[in-house]
């Protein structure tokens, strides 16, 4: 009986040295969290009414020192203070289905109504932003975000999330060991270390820190000895992404693949390639990829890309020419009415050489002779153009150019039209739209 007892005293002891060791893992599992995004105030109680601690940006960890009551957490700040945070505004270390905002091009993605670029835009989330996935069961993904202080449910694409278990790559510079902390900073104590080269999973982003999990360890790790990560959370900046190369491999040679502004057939297409085409992949996804032709960002099928270094060499096929759209030049038809023509007024001072219409031979055409104005009559003009020039024709119809005068070039007005004038200018004559002729 005494044996029994002594049996049961040693494993009520080894139960709870267990609880010991587990529980505190557990807590600390959740007792972190980072602000969201913008910035979150400090409240000196549970309420939205009492005052204002601090305010703190996205990314900032936050230590939870206990139970909520309404959604009012009692945390701890960087900077030491205490005091309560609204929890609807942090993203806790355990939360698995937390996700980042990839970069897009603008600096922000549409969050949509319903699983397609067909639907409405309810709101424009900026790059960098987290995002709570409710449901990822379809290639578009329902979420939840917070926008400037409101909370939004809609849809995003997959490819414009980068999920929380991505990965990084522990890296020294002298390929020694990083240590893996109990908190995000260095004043916390070490809980282990890994050597340079170990894969981890990045479980949440915050300011300078992440919670990784990797070789048995999870905890907190400088970002100064991660590789491969994207921004941290509550940050707009560009991603430090790691590339994959791809080239264009559409199943006909001669065929061509379309770079689109979104991942949609249905979207605008910002270039067309051939096979061969060298590609940087961002994200590689079931059905689109994120990629970089050059400088142009944005999404190719994942099916007509190849991963492996082999494509199909393109080859172009000279376009067949229509000979039914080809059109011989016919030289005009002179109608049956005779086209009046002008006489060069004579100058008394210099003569100029008259313009003389060609006589039609088969019936001769009536001359239309414009009665010389004797030079005292002629008017002085000046050319204007709010171009800064005037072109002079050799026609009334405009159509063969003679010449172009600066604005303000003088001249003498032979004959006076309310779309063509003709004038005088150099001891040349020609023809002048109306507009551009001021007297």
């Amino acid at each position: 009986m005494a044996g029994e007892l002594l049996m049961k005293k040693k494993l009520v002891l080894w139960i709870a040295l267990i609880l010991l060791l587990v529980v505190p893992c557990l807590v600390m599992a959740e007792s972190y969290a980072i602000v969201t995004n913008g910035r979150l105030n400090l409240r000196q109680y549970a309420t939205s009414s009492s005052a204002s601690l601090g305010q703190y940006t996205g990314g900032t960890w936050i230590r939870i020192l206990g139970q909520p009551t309404n959604s009012w957490y009692p945390v701890a700040t960087p900077d030491g203070r205490t005091g309560f945070m609204y929890g609807t505004y942090l993203t806790f270390a355990n939360n698995r289905n937390y996700g980042i905002v990839r970069y897009a091009q603008g600096g922000y993605v549409n969050l949509r109504s319903g699983p397609s670029l067909n639907y409405q835009v309810i709101t424009q989330v900026t790059s960098g932003s987290s995002v709570t996935i409710l449901d990822d069961s379809y290639e578009w993904n329902y979420v939840s975000v917070m926008v400037y202080g409101s909370t939004y449910k809609g849809y995003m694409h997959d490819s414009l999330i980068s999920r929380s278990s991505e990965t990084a790559v522990v890296v020294t510079r002298n390929g020694g060991k990083v240590n893996v902390r109990s908190g995000p900073s260095f004043s916390y104590g070490s809980i282990g270390s890994l050597s340079s080269g170990t894969t981890v999973s990045v479980l949440l982003k915050g300011k300078d820190w992440y919670w990784i999990s990797g070789g048995g360890l999870t905890g907190f790790m400088s970002t100064s000895y991660l590789s491969g990560t994207g921004a941290s959370s509550g940050k707009s900046s560009t991603p430090s992404t790691s590339y994959t190369t791809a080239y264009v491999n559409n199943p006909k040679s001669t065929q061509i693949l379309n770079l689109r502004a979104s991942a949609s057939q249905s979207s605008r297409s910002l270039g067309q390639y051939r096979n061969g085409t060298k590609v940087r992949v961002v994200y590689k996804g079931s059905t689109w990829s994120e990629v970089y032709v050059g400088t142009k960002h944005g999404y190719m099928m994942t099916r007509y890309l190849s991963f492996n270094g082999t494509y199909l060499p393109a080859t172009t096929v000279a376009p067949a020419v229509n000979y039914s759209n080809i059109t011989t030049y016919q030289q005009p038809v002179i109608t049956a009415t005779p086209v009046p023509y002008f006489q060069q007024v004579a100058v008394t001072a210099t003569p100029a050489p008259v313009y003389q219409q060609p006589v039609i031979t088969a019936t001769p055409a009536p001359v239309v002779q414009t009665q010389p104005a004797a030079t005292s009559n002629v008017r002085e003009i000046r050319l204007v153009s709010s171009t800064g020039s005037v072109n002079i024709y050799n026609d009334s119809a405009m159509t063969q150019l003679k010449t172009t005068y600066s604005a303000g070039k003088t001249g003498k007005l032979l004959s006076h039209g309310d779309s063509v004038c003709l004038v005088l200018i150099d001891n040349s004559v020609g023809y002048a739209a109306t507009s551009n002729v001021s007297y």
